[in-house]
């Protein structure tokens, strides 16, 4: 297959600039390596991820809630009926209490998998909606940098499972439509998302006295501090404008 005037030009705007090349990529990018990239940028609402299946943060929180809060039922209801039949037949009764109940079997006899919970099945989709739209961008640039901003305004899944449930949903909500424009839209999106809230423990601060805001104005603070130096975007578009 025939490169092109520019291999070295392709091959800086799809691993520097995008998420490397796919087959065929380094050959449409060898004609134009600036055009290529910019041609992305033009593409309506390119940094969105459009999903139907994925729930937006209100209803996939709400989704936990309501999984936590029958959890919560199921476990009352059982200890109410332990209690009833220790009272009814003796202490003496719980030492020969029938264990737990085997699991269910399927048709060919094993065991069916266990369901997995409301957040683990809510952070799959997420990432794996977000996986194919890094592999399907034509380019890779602005997913590069909805990388970039997403790990600069990280929050961490490691901190319970509403984080686990509203990663996804922070970055499609709060990320995704802002990357590519004004800095103050992008920040302001961010802090007032549930996801950073809870991860700044800003949902303790309520009530007369509180210190309401101020973890998530300490780390404005910090982040705006390294606005100059981060800034990836307009760097890499002036860097685009120049000769590769």
């Amino acid at each position: 297959m025939a490169i092109g005037p520019d291999p070295r030009g392709a091959l800086i705007a799809l691993c520097r600039f995008g998420l490397g090349a796919k087959p065929g990529d380094l050959a449409a990018a060898a004609a134009d390596p600036r055009g290529f990239l910019l041609e992305e940028l033009r593409r309506p609402n390119v940094g969105r991820l459009e999903n139907a299946s994925l729930a937006p943060s209100n209803v996939a929180l709400q989704a936990l809630f309501a999984d936590q809060q029958e959890k919560r039922m199921e476990r009352e209801r059982a200890m109410a009926t332990e209690a009833t039949r220790v009272s009814m037949t003796g202490p003496g009764a719980a030492m020969a209490a029938p264990g737990p109940a085997a699991p269910p079997q399927g048709a060919d006899g094993k065991p069916k998998p266990q369901e997995p919970p409301v957040e683990q099945k809510l952070f799959r989709a997420e990432a794996m909606a977000r996986f194919e739209k890094q592999a399907s961008a034509p380019a890779g640039f602005v997913e590069r940098l909805v990388a970039f901003w997403s790990n600069h305004f990280a929050v961490s899944v490691a901190k319970g499972q509403i984080l686990r449930v509203a990663a996804g949903p922070f970055e499609r909500e709060a990320i995704r439509p802002y990357a590519l424009g004004r800095f103050a839209d992008l920040l302001a999106a961010v802090e007032s998302h549930p996801a950073m809230l809870y991860y700044l423990d800003n949902q303790r601060s309520i009530g007369p006295g509180s210190a309401a805001g101020a973890s998530p104005a300490r780390a404005s603070m910090k982040i705006s501090r390294a606005r100059s130096s981060s800034c990836i975007r307009s760097a890499s578009a002036a860097a685009i404008r120049r000769p590769m």
